[in-house]
């Protein structure tokens, strides 16, 4: 990446320090280390104040990352979609297991109304679901280390496009809350759902 390098030849070409970089664009020290040292990417509103202190362009300050964000995007991307599906595949399967493993092993278990196969299909059930968890962290891990929401931030900006979010961390924050919460009710309601088909086709068997 290119703009680690720009941050800091620009600050020492100015004589400042961190600090000082980092209070006259209004972050902390912890995360003007973190930009200099390629760890995170800062979001658009920061580049805009860090072009305007060091009295550079944007594109000087970013110039050859862009095409690398993109192919950055572009990859990470696929795999987070497959992650996804194969996320809900996990899920659907573990509702499918509850529901079928109590045609296959209809006898009686230790609980009452409760055949082993109801027995099994819910632990199978809680296996997917692990799995499907696991998936849903892959992706919050893939978009928290390659910085993909400030790399479509960055990428959108360069291009001309208006309307991107200013704070890429808590857009982040919010967007991976969101994506538990959606999997969790779902994978919820779809035991919910499960647990009661296996009941009544227990009670039938």
């Amino acid at each position: 990446m290119e703009l680690p390098r720009q941050l800091k030849a620009n600050r020492e070409r100015l004589g400042m320090s961190q600090e000082d970089v980092a209070h006259a664009i209004f972050v902390s020290r912890q995360t003007m280390s973190s930009w200099e040292n390629g760890k995170t990417y800062p979001a658009v509103q920061s580049l805009l104040l860090l072009s305007q202190l060091f009295g550079v362009s944007i594109d000087d300050l970013v110039k050859g990352d862009v095409v690398s964000m993109k192919q950055t995007i572009s990859r990470d991307a696929l795999t987070m979609e497959r992650s996804s599906w194969g996320a809900a595949c996990a899920v659907l399967a573990g509702v499918a297991c509850m529901v079928g493993w109590c045609d296959i092993w209809p006898d009686p278990s230790f609980i009452p109304h409760m055949s082993c196969g109801a027995l099994v299909g819910m632990g199978l059930f809680a296996v997917l679901f692990a799995l499907a968890l696991f998936l849903a962290f892959r992706i919050e891990r893939i978009k928290k280390e390659r910085d993909l929401v400030t790399y479509k931030e960055i990428s959108a900006f360069m291009n001309g496009q208006e309307g991107v979010a200013e704070d890429g961390s808590s857009d982040r924050r919010r967007r991976w809350l969101g994506n538990m919460v959606k999997l969790v009710c779902g994978a919820g309601f779809g035991f919910v759902v499960g647990f009661v088909l296996t009941t009544i086709v227990s009670s039938l068997n």
